[in-house]
């Protein structure tokens, strides 16, 4: 299905749908008697008999108000939303008939119409508890962190919330902490029965504790079904907490059961399509997402993701065979294997990034088979998205995924270095984090805790990736200068229910400290064993109690005294360290370069391996250079590259900087590091070609040679006339004479394809 038609389209086309009989459980003990004994045969799964019911409300000489709520649960939303509307012009006064209107809003997906209509009622009376609760459950599922003490302080006046202690259950699901859900839950549970409510969502929120938990066949789930044989949400509700938890297989056989017990259940099918699609069911993705798109086609979800299907259709395909050797069980060598890796491309960038994409993984498969001892299962499946909207669609649903890649088991998406400003990020890094991503999932079988998952990706990326050293940002050392790190045991409420700006960045870096401290302490093998833990159902505590023989508070106290040692200097005086990046950088932009060293060689001092923007080493080099010190100059900007600094603007000018300087293996250096974060340079690729020619590395050369005639340029006889030196310099003379003649063809008058082609000719290898 191609998603392309105008809205009024879309919008004609819900009309003539036969609308769903649409399921929502209501708390609220002042909701009106009728709706009620309707709200009833519904819960039951007496579906006729409720249809009915709503239908003579609907049609019936009962207040506007009364009449809307009819339409919604008739699924007739545009309706509803017109008698809403009146019913709100009839009394502008009642905070109730805003926050119904507003759920109706959520509830079709205008979150941002349904908090305006929420704040409207709070303003009317702003200790209205619906309103209230309708507002923590649009912010929790917007994984905002701020929503736990807001119900916290909604149970404290309300003790009788049945809602709020669900949507407290619903988090404490999502960090994984089943036994404070199941707290919340049992107070709902008897608030339920007091109150005569419906139980289905308890039910369902303790089938999810229980599959948590590993509990596959949950009692709760055969009470639900009891109750109401069409309720889809005892599979969907459940299927919710294991994506949040990578746990996507599972998730699609959940979802499978849920649209099979209610077949209109459109959300249902709507995260089936899009988890499925995630485990590379590309047909059968199709499938669900188009039937959720023809009951509720203003899901956004959904329709992203089916223009996301017709984007996949233009990709390029490339499939390779990844070669690697693992020690032998026996320990009488090496044994060889075999890795199926399908790369997909967008096919403007495909012959520009498919060298580059290839080595990373060729190189991460073999580092990381023998680091985790763990071979590949299934084929690999890497996507590289120039578009940042295309990749974005992937990780609909998903919290506290980074921003750049994202990875569903044997599946990574990521931004192509075109989907963003150019050096905004390190695609090569981004790359190998996914791809520790799909070893360390796969190997624990999608059990690791959130903190762990990305711990170990931080990890291998500072220790065995293609960008050297730790990427600490300004932000991070704030956050541990200001004491914001959390406690090990709660840091995944870091990466899904951040608190403050920026905190989920400073949750990873964290992490992968923490990871990094532990492989220092203990040693790899540590972490291999904390995997272990985790991949046999152990919590944090349970795992570094394990593991690491203490316990996490203990852990917490020796973690942090291991920061403090080594970034003591700089988090004693961080204003300092940023007041004298700061002199540095501006006495470089004033060009007063005596004044630049003092500040640049203090701060380097503070902190040696910061490489990031406005660091000291590039004023220190430039100040040096401008006075004449080439050589110091010139090892400024060696230690700046080998630290892991990767501007793309540095680094070509360092590889002219070094070529000039009779610097060949520094050029190359600068140039190869350029690649991986910026490799859409031409100029750039003649330059490193050239080098790979003088060194007789002829298929390297070959390489850049082929990257180049990818970035389609218009003079393309002087890199044909390259390709034809390097296929000579193999020993491949007639692949030679066939480039110098393309050379030839595109410019017969070139004297350099001229001189080569007499060359061969002469040399008798025609």
């Amino acid at each position: 299905m191609k998603i392309r038609k105008p809205l009024w389209i879309v919008a004609l086309g819900l009309l003539l749908v036969r609308p769903a009989l649409a399921l929502e459980i209501f708390y609220d003990p002042a909701r009106d008697p009728a709706l009620r004994e309707c709200d009833s045969q519904h819960y039951r799964g007496q579906t006729a008999e409720a249809r009915a019911c709503y239908t003579a409300l609907q049609d019936s000489s009962a207040s506007t108000l009364l009449q809307a709520e009819a339409a919604w649960a008739l699924g007739n939303t545009r309706e509803a939303n017109r008698l809403f509307r009146a019913a709100a012009r009839d009394d502008e006064s009642d905070p109730g008939i805003k926050t119904r209107w507003g759920r109706l809003y959520a509830a079709t997906h205008q979150v941002s119409d349904a908090l305006a209509l929420f704040k409207e009622a709070l303003r009317i009376d702003s200790e209205y508890l619906p309103a209230q609760l309708a507002t923590a459950a649009v912010m929790s599922q917007r994984f905002e962190g701020e929503v736990r003490e807001q119900l916290q302080a909604i149970l404290q006046a309300h003790p009788e919330s049945l809602e709020a202690h669900l949507l407290l259950a619903r988090l404490e699901l999502e960090l994984k902490d089943t036994s404070a859900a199941r707290g919340w839950l049992d107070k709902a549970h008897k608030l339920a029965e007091t109150a005569q409510q419906p139980l289905l969502e308890i039910h369902a929120l303790q089938a999810a504790a229980d599959l948590l938990d590993g509990e596959t066949e949950s009692a709760a789930t055969g009470k639900s079904l009891e109750t109401n044989p069409h309720y889809g949400g005892i599979y969907a509700i459940p299927a919710h907490f294991y994506i949040i938890t990578y746990r996507y297989r599972e998730a699609v056989a959940l979802y499978r059961k849920a649209v099979e017990v209610e077949p209109e259940l459109w959300s249902a099918h709507s995260a089936l399509g899009i988890n499925l699609l995630r485990i590379n069911r590309v047909e059968e993705a199709r499938k669900h997402l188009e039937i959720a798109y023809r009951g509720d086609p203003f899901d956004t979800a959904t329709v992203n993701t089916l223009r996301l299907l017709d984007t996949l259709e233009d990709l390029k395909l490339v499939n390779i065979d990844v070669d690697y050797s693992l020690p032998a069980a026996d320990g009488s060598g090496a044994e060889s294997h075999k890795a199926s890796v399908l790369i997909r491309l967008d096919q403007d960038e495909a012959d520009v990034l498919e060298p580059y994409v290839r080595e990373v993984v060729g190189e991460a498969v073999q580092t990381l088979s023998e680091r985790y001892d763990f071979r590949l299962q299934q084929p690999l499946i890497v996507e590289l998205y120039p578009n940042h909207d295309d990749f974005a669609v992937r990780t609909v649903s998903t919290p506290g995924v980074g921003l750049l890649g994202v990875t569903f088991g044997y599946l990574l998406a990521m931004d192509s270095p075109r989907a963003l400003p150019e050096g905004d990020f390190h695609w090569a890094s981004t790359l190998w984090h996914e791809l520790v991503h799909v070893f360390t999932l796969e190997a624990s079988g999608h059990l690791l805790p959130r903190w762990f998952g990305e711990g170990l990706s931080v990890y291998e990326e500072w220790n065995t990736g293609p960008l050297p050293g730790r990427q600490l940002s300004v932000a991070v050392l704030r956050a541990l200068a200001d004491d914001r790190f959390l406690p090990v045991a709660d840091l995944d409420q870091g990466f899904i229910r951040p608190t403050y700006r920026g905190q989920i960045n400073v949750s990873y870096m964290q992490a992968g400290l923490i990871c990094d401290f532990i492989a220092e302490r203990w040693g790899h093998e540590a972490l291999l064993g904390l995997l272990r833990q985790f991949a046999a159902g152990a919590d944090t505590t349970a795992a570094v109690k394990t593991v690491l023989n203490m316990e996490p508070a203990a852990f917490d106290k020796v973690f942090r005294q291991s920061l403090d040692a080594r970034y003591k200097t700089v988090l004693d005086d961080l204003d300092g360290w940023q007041e004298k990046l700061l002199q540095a950088r501006q006495e470089t932009g004033n060009e007063n370069w005596s004044a630049v060293i003092g500040p640049a060689r203090q701060a380097l001092a503070m902190l040696p391996e910061y490489v990031g923007p406005d660091n000291a080493y590039l004023s220190l080099a430039y100040a040096l250079e401008a006075q004449g010190e080439t050589e110091q100059a010139h090892q400024e900007f060696r230690n700046w590259l080998q630290l892991g600094g990767h501007q793309p603007e540095v680094l070509r000018s360092l590889s002219e900087k070094f070529s000039e300087h009779g610097k060949p293996d520094d050029a190359m250096e600068a140039l190869l590091a350029l690649n991986k974060v910026a490799p859409y340079s031409l100029e750039h690729h003649a330059m490193l070609a050239d080098l790979h020619l003088r060194r007789q590395q002829a298929d390297e050369a070959l390489r850049e040679y082929n990257v180049m005639l990818g970035l389609e340029p218009l003079d393309v006889a002087a890199i044909y006339l390259g390709k034809a030196r390097a296929h000579r310099q193999l020993g491949q003379h007639a692949d030679s004479r066939r480039q110098v003649l393309y050379s030839l063809e595109h410019a017969p008058f070139f004297r350099d394809a001229q001189h080569f082609l007499i060359e061969l000719v002469d040399g008798g290898t025609s």
